[in-house]
């Protein structure tokens, strides 16, 4: 356990006395930063920094980017929310049908929208998804806006991991549910 620290503690201070990059500005304060990124408490921003926490700390509104030719396995993802078995809650702001629209502008605005009400962008690797245009776009534009971006890895699938993922040091889960919450809540706390 961690000792206590006050909210209006320094952000640079905890990055230098726990050796970690919040990135955020350093005179931020804590207790600032934990509102803003879900967390009531340093211990559980801690936690999820470093990948360990095994439930959701708060609801965690998602937008999900994937490959069309792998929906099946992103309805089974979306199902995992609803199962009362299983200790995730999210909310998930993803594009549920394609947009009817041959205007690229006008479906990056729709998407964009859409990725700006999510805290999190979880991308579902399946084996063509490290290809997409359109994937690295919803990526880069969740870098860009700030959000957190981890990935989950689709059941049997041997695709690559796309290389912005790599690029920003995202968290990369297996198909299993607590690996997943890991990646969620270690996007939320690293966040931009």
């Amino acid at each position: 356990m961690f000792r206590r620290k006050r909210d209006d503690t320094r952000i640079d201070t905890i990055e230098r006395q726990y050796g970690i990059d919040l990135h955020a500005r350093g005179d931020a304060l804590l207790g600032n930063l934990l509102e803003d990124r879900g967390f009531d408490s340093l211990s559980q921003l801690l936690d999820a920094y470093h990948g360990r926490p095994a439930y959701h700390v708060r609801k965690r509104r998602l937008f999900m980017s994937f490959h069309a030719e792998d929906k099946a396995q992103v309805a089974g993802f979306r199902l995992m929310a609803r199962n009362p078995n299983v200790a995730t809650d999210f909310y998930d702001g993803s594009l549920q049908e394609a947009i009817n629209s041959e205007q690229s502008t006008y479906v990056k605005k729709i998407i964009r929208d859409k990725i700006e009400r999510a805290s999190v962008v979880v991308c579902l690797i399946g084996n063509g998804t490290a290809w997409r245009d359109w994937v690295d776009w919803e990526l880069r534009t969740a870098i860009e806006l700030g959000k957190g971006v981890c990935a989950v890895r689709l059941k049997e699938s041997r695709g690559r991991t796309p290389p912005v993922l790599i690029e920003v040091g995202a968290p990369v889960a297996r198909w299993d549910v607590q690996e997943i919450v890991a990646a969620i809540e270690c996007a939320a706390a690293r966040r931009t």
